[in-house]
């Protein structure tokens, strides 16, 4: 708004309230004109400080807040907090109950000006489009791919818990529509508290199972699954709800009441018809036109930015228009992001483009500032703060019994069963988005609103500590039963998990399966994982391809695996027998797949690539990932059976084992035996190797010129002797058995370094833990722990070996 005449203008910045209106004046001048004032500029008005300007103020207290949580975190994650934790603190720490009223600190983060406004507006916007991002993670196709466990605790952990605590609160609900003293906790207060209690909503359980890293796991899964059922439930009597809510305030009467609504555009049918029309676009118009997007994208290709420029409109849009039908904004933007496609291109495109934005940045804005508003020192005499905290506390011992008891009814272990009634109990980002949109309406107080928000900040605090303690997904990996290779029955099946990280991954783990020689007297059951990384999803996705029923976006990824797999069944058929999976998960919990899968399948051997790839002639590094290494490094953590990390070389001069027969010469393979458990399962499988006629083993033991230098304790000297006499006396078999003494661990590379031209291929074991003259010192130098000292002294650079190399920990067993 501008005063004044040909001579001077006057702007005026600030806006005032009266009543319910707001009067904004005109024009705006969000950005700042520098630092520092200007000489340029005379009128104080105008030449004003920059943080006076709204877009600085906005990004000072951005500034503010992020250095606030990140601060705050650093100490609560030693604690076993969460950063949802941190938001809330940060919050608390900044709003009336730390900052004083009428100071420059408290007009500083709560200003009265218009810049009120574009804070509300940035918040409301971080909280879309976080409901936006949560749509597009979730599966929908988990609701029809449930159990019934999943259902029965979903529903209970919600819908039954709503409706006891109604019953227990019913002599608050007697009096509804009367007129009740401001020191009484009112009916619809106490609806609604004990109603928000009650949820459980898919977005905070994601959120939580993913700070603990426990969304790969069984309890997780379900968890994840019951959160999702539950989320619908709930938002469908949600939306009913508050249909019959304005279809009472409107006094409408249905039968007559449609034609009124159509004519006065603004009445519940109306509203009502609109959100299923917009539900029914979402399914029909937006998800086609999202899969039109896809096929218009070349394979490889980014999203164009045009493309996702006009997401985020409707997006923004959909807000609108659930604000329209009395619906909370979120519905729309959560609806629509519903209706993409999870995965890769487009909803991997999205999360990766917005994720970092929202989930870094502007939530834990939405959440400090929506937590700001609390004042502790308002709860001092007042009166139904004995009330609200009887509400929350019945309302948190009744949903989390009526979820104990389900799983308690499907065998669940105890411990699983009050982990489950502490995740579904566990309170987040909607609750208190559910609580701020309540107090912004009206109905519920201050007070009340700061109590909910200090109950959601000490249930944040204290249920992912008492999780760490309580469930432990590794546990469930242990071995209690042997199952390796060493103690297998002669002729015996053997089963092994190949795993599968990338297409160059293929070729060398058939060959390595060709050369531990499956027959019909031996065969091998050959099981096959290939892992992918989680990206524009929530929910990670295990597939098995013998069941897979229709073709996904994830499965296409792994059609070379699979093809490549069915035809090393069908050249080897009746030897071996090939099942595949694929498994979408975050890099930090793919070791739970994998053991998952070896302990369900009781395999007693797990192959994983090793996390670098050389080039044809050997020469230059190609590939070197730091996910696949921690992976590995996971796996061989807490694998429920042997582990063998497979270093392929595929450089010229050297075969393969199918090269073999076109040369007529055979596959040269050399175990080198130091002693110990891991050295005896690794020659147990070279042993095997040997089975077959093309392969030529060798195997070399180590020993000491000093006879009075004790390597191992006499058990273990005696059961490696046994074990190896073993070998030697095995007359199916064909094995060169050579020793090489050395004095002490500075011969032992040079041993390495006389072998590695020989071979074409290593087996060694990994040799966890120990502590042997032949390699005393070579611990310092060694640059891959998880190869051990041997396995890392023939793929280090100095050795220049252009053999594979197949290193092998037995399985350790917790007894």
């Amino acid at each position: 708004m501008e005063f004044g005449d040909d001579d001077r203008m006057i702007y005026l910045r600030d806006t005032w309230k009266e009543s319910n209106m707001i009067c904004d004046v005109t024009p705006l001048n969000p950005s700042s004109n520098g630092i520092w004032p200007s000489p340029n500029f005379t009128d104080p008005n105008i030449n004003v400080h920059f943080w006076n300007h709204a877009f600085p103020h906005l990004q000072l207290i951005f500034l503010v807040i992020s250095f606030l949580w990140q601060f705050l975190h650093f100490f609560l994650r030693r604690l076993g907090m969460i950063r949802f934790t941190s938001h809330m603190l940060s919050g608390v720490l900044l709003s009336k109950s730390f900052i004083n009223e009428n100071t420059a600190a408290r007009r500083f983060f709560a200003s009265e000006d218009y810049k009120e406004i574009v804070f509300s507006l940035v918040s409301g916007c971080s909280y879309m489009m976080f409901w936006f991002l949560m749509g597009v993670k979730m599966d929908i196709g988990l609701i029809r791919t449930t159990g019934r466990k999943a259902i029965t605790i979903g529903l209970s952990s919600v819908l039954l818990s709503t409706l006891v605590c109604s019953i227990i609160f019913f002599g608050n609900l007697k009096d509804v529509g009367n007129k009740r003293s401001d020191n009484t906790l009112g009916s619809l207060e106490s609806v609604l508290v004990y109603s928000i209690q009650c949820l459980s909503s898919f977005p905070v359980v994601g959120n939580l199972l993913f700070e603990l890293r426990l969304q790969n796991s069984e309890l997780g899964r379900l968890a994840i699954s019951s959160a999702v059922i539950s989320d619908f439930s709930t938002s469908i009597l949600a939306s009913s709800l508050i249909f019959m809510k304005e279809l009472k305030d409107e006094q409408t009467r249905l039968g007559s009441v449609f034609i009124g609504d159509v004519i006065a555009g603004n009445r519940p049918l109306m509203r009502a018809g609109v959100g299923v029309l917009f539900v029914c676009l979402a399914i029909y118009v937006f998800r086609p036109l999202m899969f039109y997007i896809i096929r218009k994208t070349p394979s490889g290709q980014p999203i164009k930015p045009v493309y996702l420029g006009t997401i985020i409109v409707m997006v923004s849009g959909s807000a609108i228009l659930a604000n329209w039908c009395k619906q909370s904004i979120f519905m729309g933007p959560f609806i629509l992001g519903l209706a993409v496609p999870h995965g890769p291109p487009l909803g991997s495109a999205i999360i990766q483009k917005f994720e970092s934005a929202i989930f870094g940045t502007f939530l834990p804005f939405f959440v400090a500032s929506s937590s700001s508003e609390i004042d502790i020192w308002a709860l001092v005499d007042w009166n139904p703060l004995n009330g609200i905290i009887y509400i929350m506390v019945t309302s948190f011992v009744v949903k989390f019994i009526l979820t104990t008891l389900p799983a308690l009814f499907y065998g669940m272990p105890m411990e699983d069963c009050f982990a489950i009634s502490l995740i579904m109990s566990f309170k987040g980002i909607f609750e208190l988005g559910a609580y701020a949109l309540a107090y912004q309406r009206g109905s519920v107080r201050p007070e009340t609103f700061t109590v909910a928000c200090l109950y959601i900040t000490l249930n944040s605090a204290v249920i992912p500590p008492i999780l760490r303690y309580l469930y432990d997904p590794s546990r469930m990996y242990a071995g209690y039963e042997k199952r390796n290779v060493q103690h297998l029955k002669p002729n015996s099946e053997l089963r092994i998990l190949s795993c599968i990280y990338r297409t160059d991954d293929i070729s060398p783990m058939i060959n390595l399966l060709e050369a531990i020689c499956p027959s019909r007297e031996s065969p091998v059951a050959a099981y096959v994982l290939h892992l992918l990384e989680l990206v524009g999803q929530a929910n990670p996705i295990f597939i098995s391809h013998k069941l897979q029923k229709c073709k996904t976006e994830e499965t296409s990824f792994s059609n070379n695996v699979v093809l490549s797999f069915d035809k090393f069944h069908k050249d080897l058929y009746g030897s071996v027998s090939v099942s595949t999976f694929t498994a979408v998960s975050m890099p930090d919990t793919m070791h739970g797949d994998v053991c998952m899968l070896a302990l369900n399948n009781t395999t007693s051997l797990i192959l994983l690539p090793f996390h670098q790839t050389w080039s044809a002639d050997g020469s230059s590094l190609i590939s070197d990932s730091s996910m696949i290494r921690n992976l590995n490094k996971s796996v061989l953590a807490v694998a429920p059976c042997s582990v063998g990390i497979f270093v392929y070389r595929s450089s010229h001069g050297r075969r393969n084992i199918n090269d073999t027969v076109l040369n007529m010469s055979s596959y040269k393979v050399c175990m080198i035996f130091l002693g110990g458990k891991d050295d005896r399962e690794a020659v147990t499988l070279a042993t095997r190797m040997s089975r077959d006629p093309r392969i030529n083993l060798t195997v070399v033991r180590m020993t000491t010129v000093d006879d009075k230098v004790k390597d191992f304790s006499e058990w273990d000297k005696m059961l490696d002797d046994e074990h190896l006499r073993e070998v030697k006396s095995n007359a199916s078999v064909d094995v060169f058995y050579t020793e090489k003494a050395v004095v002490d661990a500075t011969e032992t590379p040079g041993v390495m370094k006389s072998l590695v031209r020989e071979f074409d291929m290593f087996v060694v074991g990994r040799g966890k833990g120990r502590k042997s003259v032949y390699t005393d010192g070579l611990e310092e130098w060694t640059e891959f722990k998880e190869l051990g000292v041997i396995g890392d002294l023939l793929t280090s650079h100095d050795i220049n070996s252009q053999a594979s190399v197949l290193i092998i920990q037995q399985q350790q067993l917790m007894i």
